[in-house]
């Protein structure tokens, strides 16, 4: 029998990739990122035309690791007699001798405490230093594979020759899991699982949105169902202050006060918990108004993934009750509110939409992101430094036309913007999803679900289909 897949887009991750391989020197290529981010699937797609060899580290424990390692390695390549392995160098000796050029070894980064990443150190530089190999070590541990290839005190620092890490999908791309849906229902798609591989090739294109999260999120046995829990509980030991946290920036809390005082945890130490979601987890991000990055007192804190902000936003707090059996209640009660938490999402769609626009070179800037100052907030500013051009952009989720009393209010909040205020040009730009009262004039941009369909439409990413045996 055999499985057909798709792969999607990561045409930039596959073109570093088939640069090491062909560049005919050797390389040590480092690739990360967060679970489900579809790592093993890009690696799996990039080895399939090629005779390489494919290793996962699915122990901690070195001796372990070593045997299961071993075994992988006598499954895949026919060796001359039966290897005495009784450490990482021997490991790596015996790696030198195989007839392959390239080399992967997933989840490495549970190598970290037996010795094996620096014992690959000597081995690096001395037995491969005369063959032209491309080794890919790969990871979902953020923060441990960033210390492993980017630290100093790394025993490969240095060595590694090029370094990915592997993002969320595009909305772009999120759209080609779910082709027959109308635009509406495709941004609330990306609204509630997000750019992440594992979670998007689950859905049904045959059900609508709102029986995939019953079926995907909510029934009893469903994939998703406690997923963020279980990703927490894989990497930290203590998830329930994490969730506590997360719960908190989803409901509203996104300076360190406010989370601390939603999660009910001291404001001396949730600042130990937000560090490790954001730079070892990468679960939350930091945000600085324009022009204003790194000033002290300004940093708000909000969740990167999509279905993580969905899932804390909507499931969590009916997880008591959906445990009950009362999923459907529960179901209904996201879809009442689905179009009031897409409405934030509609920002990244519409701040996508306008990146495209620049790459194209429809409009130009220098400078682009969120701003707010007391009590005014603007969904994105662009900055073109160079012809001292403002772009103000603001986005509106609503069932009915935007009529000019935005676009005037618009005006109003960016007089309070300081930037080379007397001699700047303006141009407001508003995204709607149903339309609008009025026509767009000069210095005005009015951008509709239409817009960005045909937009989106031209340029979707490339897929290939795939079929494993």
């Amino acid at each position: 029998m055999s499985n057909i897949s798709i792969f999607i887009d990561r045409e930039k991750e596959l073109n570093v990739l088939e640069e090491a391989y062909n560049s005919g020197r050797k390389e040590l290529v480092i690739i990360y990122g967060r679970r489900r981010i579809g790592k093993t699937f890009l690696l799996s797609f990039f080895i399939k035309r090629r005779k390489g060899v494919y290793l996962v580290v699915n122990f901690e424990d070195r001796d372990a690791a070593l045997r299961d390692l071993i075994k992988q390695l006598e499954e895949q390549v026919k060796l001359p007699y039966p290897p005495k392995v009784e450490s990482f160098s021997d490991f790596y000796k015996l790696l030198t001798t195989i007839r392959t050029n390239l080399i992967v070894i997933d989840e490495f980064q549970r190598l970290h405490g037996t010795g094996g990443v620096t014992e690959l150190q000597g081995f690096w530089d001395k037995l491969f230093s005369k063959k032209s190999i491309l080794m890919i070590l790969s990871g979902s541990s953020v923060g441990m594979m960033e210390r492993i290839g980017l630290s100093h005190e790394s025993p490969l620092y240095g060595r590694a020759t090029r370094i990915l890490k592997i993002e969320d999908f595009s909305y772009n791309s999120t759209r080609a899991f779910v082709k027959e849906y109308d635009e509406k229902d495709k941004i609330r798609t990306y609204a509630v699982f997000g750019g992440t591989p594992g979670y998007l090739s689950q859905i049904d294109e045959t059900k609508t949105l709102k029986e995939n999260i019953r079926d995907l999120v909510l029934k009893p046995g469903a994939p998703l169902r406690e997923e963020p829990y279980f990703l927490l509980a894989t990497e930290i030991r203590e998830p329930s202050r994490y969730t506590q946290i997360l719960e908190a920036i989803a409901s509203g809390a996104t300076k360190l006060g406010d989370i601390a005082n939603k999660s009910g945890i001291k404001v001396n130490e949730v600042g130990k918990y937000i560090r490790i979601l954001e730079s070892e987890l990468d679960l939350i991000e930091r945000r600085y108004p324009l022009l204003e990055e790194g000033k002290r007192g300004k940093t708000r804190y909000y969740i990167k993934n999509n279905f993580f902000k969905f899932w804390y936003s909507l499931v969590f707090p009916y997880m008591r009750i959906i445990e009950l059996g009362q999923y459907n209640q529960v179901l209904e009660q996201i879809w009442a509110k689905i179009d009031y938490y897409t409405s934030k999402i509609f920002e990244q769609v519409a701040f996508q939409h306008f990146i495209l626009l620049a790459n194209k070179g429809e409009i130009s800037f220098t400078r682009i992101g969120g701003w707010w100052s007391k009590d005014t907030e603007i969904d994105f500013i662009a900055l073109d430094e160079t012809r001292n051009t403002a772009y103000f952009i603001e986005c509106k989720w609503t069932k009915n036309p935007i009529d000019k009393k935005v676009l005037y209010q618009l005006i109003t909040k960016s007089e309070k913007f300081p930037w080379k205020k007397e001699n700047r040009k303006n141009i407001y730009v508003i995204y709607s999803r149903a339309g609008f009262t009025f026509k767009k004039e000069k210095n005005i941009l009015l951008f509709d679900l239409k817009n960005l369909e045909e937009e989106f439409n031209k340029n979707m990413p490339k897929t290939t289909l795939l079929t494993f045996r």
